[in-house]
């Protein structure tokens, strides 16, 4: 199997920035603050132009896993949460958020979300990747013109090698093909571990590698359109 951007794209330089971002609506503060919990963001949409969906990872820490549920269900700003509870382990739950003017700004931009991490002051440290500094010059101009505070911890230039090694075309296409990628995910991050005989730490550096590729070409094909 060869992807279409093998030989054919030559090496382009993207921005990688991440910024940290206070959130009006207080969902994530309760759960790091009151609860202790971990939060990671995996992926999030816009569903309307108040409603915005988010796949989130929860380590419940050392709350009744629960009892974070019912506060995620508690919260004014979330309208819905569907979750998946183990016994032990991370929380996935599927939420629905309103009036999330932070995240509703970001999926408007040009700018692609790669990953989002709760801090312990309640906020969100986005990791982003952009075709260009003036695509993160926006997003930061327009997330504080909607009064929120924003920290910019890191911009710099990064380059895409153009194509996946072997091991990461492995990597990708099995994750396509067992729903990985999809909204929600079909597969757990440690289903796919397991299948592929590795630790889920060395799998998430080999998907993450993999996906900062194939967003470089598509965001370096978007600008050879637009000239």
């Amino acid at each position: 199997m060869h992807y279409l951007w093998q030989g054919e794209i030559d090496r382009a330089t993207m921005i990688e920035s991440v910024l940290r971002v206070r959130l009006p609506c207080s969902w994530v503060s309760t759960l790091t603050q009151t609860h202790g919990a971990t939060v990671n963001v995996v992926e999030q949409k816009p569903l309307d132009s108040r409603l915005l969906q988010s796949l989130v990872e929860i380590d419940p820490g050392p709350s009744d896993p629960n009892a974070v549920v019912d506060a995620l269900r508690e919260d004014p700003y979330i309208v819905d949460v569907e979750a998946i509870v183990p016994p032990k382990g991370k929380i996935l739950a599927n939420l629905k958020v309103r009036e999330c003017h932070a995240c509703q700004t970001l999926a408007e931009s040009e700018v692609f979300l790669t990953d989002a991490v709760a801090t312990e002051d309640g906020g969100l440290e986005w990791r982003l990747l952009a075709p260009k500094r003036a695509a993160v010059e926006n997003l930061v101009r327009d997330l504080r013109g909607r009064g929120l505070d924003i920290e910019v911890a890191a911009v710099k230039n990064v380059k895409s090698a153009g194509m996946l090694t072997d091991r990461q075309e492995q990597v990708v296409s099995l994750a396509y093909k067992l729903g990985y990628f999809e909204f929600p995910k079909k597969v757990k991050l440690s289903q796919l571990a397991s299948k592929l005989g590795v630790s889920k730490s060395t799998l998430s550096e080999v998907l993450r590698a993999a996906e900062a590729k194939i967003l470089h070409v598509y965001f370096h094909g978007l600008m050879k359109r637009a000239r």
